[in-house]
């Protein structure tokens, strides 16, 4: 027998055997139906609640469908879709929103429907980690709300619960939701070689009755061997699931040095580009130079040549120095002797 078999004490809520277990518990909805109101933060609590079917119809060949985790009615026709999911946060809200839109399009009719008495939506993600790392908020609930924050429509709500930045001692736990939270995560962690004081209320009778289902101990040997080998195939899940993004940030840290590679690469062929530029323009400067110092020497030597003297063409030309002429009128001169 493996060491993480041994070693483990509860199925964690958190694995798909342990969420069934709990959430999807069919013959006692004790724990569901407090754990649902904990969720959205309602002081309502849930008389009667039937469990509906998990898959989702697409509506045309070419749409997709899915299957939810846990998808539940109450009495008066309110609508709870739970979704759970261990690691890789990539489309996860997505997806839950996806599953809550399908399940409004169900409540359309054909004809003339006016969109009255449509139920609500409560679409429930729990997350353990982290998928909004700039929000300090563990729990979030939202409706559609204008700029200015100001409710439009409540008749889907969204509920993102992110296990990853839950860190209350059991000192500060009050609520329903912490309550819960804590559940999940002790079930998740705890070992048979730790010693272990359960809260108070870790005895409350929704609670109980959900931690009797995850116990190991109380389970049969097909039982136990079965949620073992859910327990190990969750841990590989994990394992595997980590080593992937391990990969994959490692693949992207080897990708953002190329990108910096390349673009200091193509920085410094443009700065060798535009030095070449600048020699080129030095180049044509001088050579713009010489051929206006040629064109004026012409132009003084003309002058000079129809007789006109040094002290005069300075006059004309003041931009020439007039030792500058009386070289050119010598030059001239020695060439005539």
């Amino acid at each position: 027998m493996s060491d993480a078999k041994i070693l483990k004490r509860f199925v964690s809520m958190l694995s798909d055997y342990g969420f069934k277990a709990t959430f999807g518990n069919e013959s006692d909805m004790t724990f569901l139906k407090q754990a649902i109101p904990a969720l959205i933060d309602s002081d309502i609590p849930l008389r009667k609640l039937r469990f509906d079917t998990s898959e989702v119809k697409a509506y045309t060949k070419e749409s997709r469908g899915g299957i939810s985790d846990i998808a539940c009615t109450d009495k008066k026709g309110n609508n709870y879709i739970v979704e759970m999911q261990m690691t890789n946060v990539k489309n996860f809200i997505k997806r839950g929103h996806f599953y809550a839109l399908q399940k409004y399009g169900t409540m359309v009719k054909k004809g003339d429907f006016k969109f009255e008495g449509l139920r609500k939506i409560y679409i429930i993600s729990i997350l353990n980690g982290i998928a909004y790392p700039k929000i300090d908020d563990y729990y979030h609930i939202g409706h559609v709300r204008n700029q200015k924050g100001e409710l439009l429509y409540d008749g889907i709500t969204h509920v993102v619960i992110e296990l990853g930045k839950w860190k209350k001692q059991v000192k500060d736990i009050h609520s329903d939701l912490d309550k819960l939270i804590y559940v999940m995560k002790t079930t998740h962690q705890l070992t048979v070689t730790e010693r272990f004081t359960p809260p108070p209320f870790w005895n409350e009778k929704w609670l109980k009755s959900a931690i009797k289902e995850l116990d190991l101990a109380n389970m049969s040997p097909e039982e136990r061997a079965y949620a073992e080998r859910q327990i190990i195939k969750a841990m590989h899940e994990l394992t595997y699931q980590k080593e992937k993004e391990a990969a994959e940030r490692k693949a992207k840290r080897v990708d953002i040095a190329e990108q910096k590679a390349e673009q200091a690469e193509q920085e410094k062929e443009q700065a060798e580009q535009e030095k070449e530029r600048a020699e080129q323009e030095r180049e044509q400067a001088e050579q713009e130079r010489e051929q206006a110092r040629q064109s004026l020497n012409l132009a003084i030597k003309g002058l000079l040549t129809s007789g006109m003297i040094p002290e005069k063409v300075a006059q004309m030309l003041p931009q020439v120095n007039l030792q500058q002429i009386i070289n050119i009128q010598q030059e001239l001169d020695k060439n005539e002797e």
